[in-house]
């Protein structure tokens, strides 16, 4: 792999991060007849019923309440709930999350649950996926157990799909190739006498005392893919269990 190769792909992979996150700054937006105390009182009989790993943070960021998910909940999110407007007596529920698809995901849970609004016509129900599948998959690659889990869920849009396997694939590039290249330089190389005895030198990369590094850089996306396809999982099949429909 030419070292040229491994200097540009980190820049690349450093914007697909920050594209990744740069949701976090927009969001899924409702508004609720009701006071603030009202609509507050049934999103939090709604969040304990789908998971009660959440907290209410006092950063409201001028909103009246704040909830955010703890690290064991699945889901990952920040709901807020304010007020229309100073005179209005309604409020506003707001929902921001790393993922496109989880903030969709969520306002149609709102609407549903909250709004008591029919599902579009082109919802349809979610069904089960396997913590084995996504698993296996993952030791194979990560950009598949991905594809399993973005199958049909309501958690992943399009371009959280792309994105996510996209930076999958540009870190086992990096780490992969790069620690690829530095056992392929370093191989054990013959001296003057073994050329003279006509010693076998090291046929490849793999009897490179460095070869092990590979499987190390290997085993650094696949562990952090596993963690998110235990994350991915649980929450589908949370929602899952409810009948509620989403459009995708």
């Amino acid at each position: 792999m030419n070292l040229n190769v491994l200097k540009v792909v980190p820049s690349y992979l450093i914007l697909l991060l920050f594209l990744f996150h740069s949701n976090l700054f927009a969001g899924e937006t409702i508004e609720v007849l009701g006071s603030p105390e009202d609509l507050n009182l049934k999103l939090t009989a709604l969040l304990n019923k789908l998971d009660p790993d959440y907290y209410s943070d006092d950063k409201t960021r001028g909103f009246v309440y704040r909830y955010r998910n703890q690290w064991t909940n699945p889901y990952d999110f920040n709901i807020y709930i304010g007020k229309v407007s100073k005179t209005s007596p309604d409020s506003i529920l707001r929902i921001e999350s790393p993922r496109i698809g989880q903030e969709k995901m969520w306002k149609q849970i709102f609407e549903q649950e909250i709004l008591r609004k029919a599902p579009h016509v082109a919802a349809v129900p979610i069904t089960e996926k396997y913590h084995f599948v996504t698993q296996g998959l993952n030791l194979i690659s990560p950009i598949a157990s991905v594809g399993y889990n973005s199958w049909n869920s309501p958690l992943y849009s399009g371009r959280d799909t792309i994105l996510s396997m996209a930076i999958y694939f540009l870190t086992d590039l990096i780490l992969v190739g790069g620690t690829y290249y530095y056992a392929e330089q370093n191989l054990p190389k013959k001296n003057i006498w073994d050329n003279l005895a006509n010693v076998k030198g090291a046929g490849n990369v793999w009897e490179s005392p460095n070869a092990v590094g590979i499987f190390a850089a290997l085993a650094v996306s696949r562990g952090i893919r596993a963690f998110d396809a235990w994350e991915d999982t649980a929450a589908h099949n949370k929602t899952a269990q409810f009948s509620w429909s989403f459009r995708f």
